[in-house]
């Protein structure tokens, strides 16, 4: 069967040999979903990362690689691995089924509509929610200067990781957040400090 896995983060970017092995290359013209970087991360110390966000969010043209395994099931099983999700946490849309099937995440229309023109038998993406307003020190909910505000919160590292996963973010993933945050003069050296040491 053939499995079709969407990105739009650190999938594309942040290499994890456990899971690439099990993909092809990434193509970037999969559907369009609506993303903002409004989910805290703990593993990356707090830093801010992108999830589907329909009120929230930008429309974003996203990418899809071609999962290497013999069925959607163990494609489901290296997502929810490579990013610490629970089978909730991954969406799952089978085209041939015309319904979501296994998916315990809701499935956007965008997706539903793409796969259908295609030959996948199953799409699969990771669909962690946003946690923003429970996460920040605050308790504020997520707004440009809530976000812009818990950034600067941070500790070095996570300070550094927040401007590493924005500006490595694919360029066709343009949120209102990301425009904003890369027209702060702090926040643009930040990223330069940390893009020169890992050179």
């Amino acid at each position: 069967m053939k499995t079709a896995i969407l990105g739009w983060g650190s999938l594309l970017w942040d290499d994890r040999p456990q899971f690439d092995q099990h993909h092809g290359p990434w193509y970037f013209d999969g559907p369009l979903l609506r993303l903002e970087f409004s989910r805290i991360s703990v593993s990356r110390k707090r830093a801010l990362t992108l999830v589907l966000e329909e009120e929230l969010g930008a429309e974003c043209r996203v990418a899809y690689t071609i999962s290497t395994r013999e069925s959607p099931a163990q494609a489901i099983e290296d997502l929810q691995i490579r990013e610490n999700a629970t089978d909730k946490q991954v969406g799952v849309y089978l085209p041939n089924a015309g319904a979501d099937g296994l998916s315990q995440a809701t499935v956007p229309e965008t997706i539903a509509r793409w796969a259908d023109q295609t030959d996948f038998d199953a799409v699969i993406w990771t669909g962690l929610p946003n946690n923003f307003q429970e996460m920040n020190d605050q308790g504020d909910s997520f707004s440009h200067a809530s976000a812009i505000t818990h950034i600067a919160s941070l500790c070095d590292d996570g300070k550094s990781k927040s401007a590493e996963y924005i500006f490595r973010a694919p360029e066709f993933i343009r949120t209102p957040l990301r425009t904003e945050l890369e027209s702060l003069e702090w926040f643009v050296r930040l990223w330069e400090t940390v893009r020169d040491a890992s050179r």
